[in-house]
This record gives C-alpha cells, sequence and structure tokens, in this order.
C-alpha cells in the first residue's frame, strides 16, 4: 500500500512490479484504517478493501485489466495446445519405443486425466496461498515435466510425464476464471470470460491432426 497523496488524501498508485513482489501489502494506513465490527468474537471484523486502493483489481486501468486477462487466457491456451500436441507425433513415437496404437494413446487420456485431478489441489491452494504463487509453481512444474517428456527413454516414462504435465498444466484452467471475476465487475466480465473460454477450444484447433490420430 502505498502512502496518501498530501492534497487528495487518497493512496498514491504503486507499480505493477511493486504488487508482484510485495505480496504483505501491509502498511499503517491498512492498519489504521477503520474496518466494520469491533474485533471480538461475536462481532469480527469485517476485512475490505480500503478507499481507492491501488491493489484492488477493481481499479485498475482498462489497459492493465485486459493485459492481464489476454495472458490469463494465453496460460490456457498454450496448455490446452500442448495436450494435444502430442497427437502430432503418432508415428515417430510408436516407432520409436515400439508400442502399440493404444498405449500410445494412453499419453492423451492420462494428460486429461490430470485436467481431473490437479483442479483438486490448486483450486483451494490457491485461497490459501493467492493465485500468483500457484500460477509460478505450476506452470514451471508444468514446463519441466514437458522437458522430461521430449527426453524420454521409453514410453513409461513418457505417459508418466504426461500425467504430471496434465495435472500441473490444470492451474490456468482453474484459476483463469478467478483471475477475471476479480478485475471486472458482474457486468462487464461477459466479454472477457467469452474470450477466456475460447482459449481452451483454440488449443486442440491449432494443433496440425495427424491422419492416425
Amino acid at each position: 500500500m502505498a502512502e496518501k497523496d498530501v492534497e487528495s488524501g487518497q493512496p498514491v498508485a504503486i507499480s505493477h512490479w511493486r504488487q508482484v513482489f510485495d505480496l504483505a501489502g501491509i502498511t499503517p494506513e491498512v492498519q489504521e484504517w477503520h474496518y466494520d465490527g469491533s474485533g471480538t468474537e461475536d462481532d469480527p471484523y469485517v476485512v475490505n478493501w480500503i478507499d481507492h486502493d491501488p491493489r484492488n483489481p477493481m481499479e485498475y486501468s482498462a489497459v492493465k485489466k485486459w493485459s492481464l486477462t489476454m495472458l490469463v487466457a494465453i496460460a490456457t491456451l498454450a496448455v490446452a495446445f500442448v495436450s494435444s500436441a502430442y497427437s502430432g507425433g503418432a508415428e515417430e513415437v510408436i516407432a520409436e519405443f515400439g508400442c502399440s496404437q493404444e498405449i500410445y494413446t494412453l499419453g492423451v487420456s492420462l494428460f486429461v486425466l490430470g485436467f481431473a485431478i490437479g483442479p483438486l489441489l490448486w483450486a483451494p491452494l490457491s485461497e490459501l496461498f493467492g493465485r500468483q504463487i500457484l500460477y509460478v509453481t505450476t506452470y514451471g512444474a508444468l514446463t519441466a515435466f514437458n522437458a522430461g517428456a521430449a527426453g524420454s527413454q521409453n514410453i513409461w516414462t513418457l505417459l508418466i510425464l504426461r500425467f504430471f504435465a496434465g495435472a500441473f498444466g490444470s492451474s490456468p484452467l482453474t484459476n483463469a476464471g478467478g483471475v477475471i471475476a476479480d478485475m471486472f465487475s458482474a457486468k462487464q466480465r461477459g466479454l472477457a470470460m467469452s474470450l477466456f473460454a475460447a482459449a481452451p477450444f483454440m488449443g486442440p484447433v491449432l494443433v496440425r491432426q495427424h491422419p492416425t490420430c
């Protein structure tokens, strides 16, 4: 939280990078704000954004809101693309590892299974630790598992890494909607949610479909 402007009495705008790296944001201004409630067990404090809070996503500029919306949409698109890009190498993978078509197809099925299991972790954890930490850690893990899959020496390693890539890659699918809801009011978020919702479908569309898949 920034110090108040002397003339207006409102918090001074702070940089985006300060908001990214300074997660606590506890300042004298926050501590001294008059919150509803008395702080007792029967009447606890109701903690909310203070007036004109520069950290409040609803107060972001339109450019910043749409930039972040496109960022989470692209992150979701990339995960959907990764899930389907595997199908383009069907013949090469089958020839390299000498596996059957059914075993090869498990690489797609296990990735999608990861999509089903991952959100059971990332949704509640994002409420405990924040979406920023979840995005960084899970996307880093997605990159690592994809790199490992690319260097797999046997089909079983490839299948296992595909599963974990799907599980960790499901984080944007789980949390991107919450990011958009934080920045736009209910009346404004229709277009933003439409762009985000299109991202998972665009991934498979952009992949060149292989004749054997």
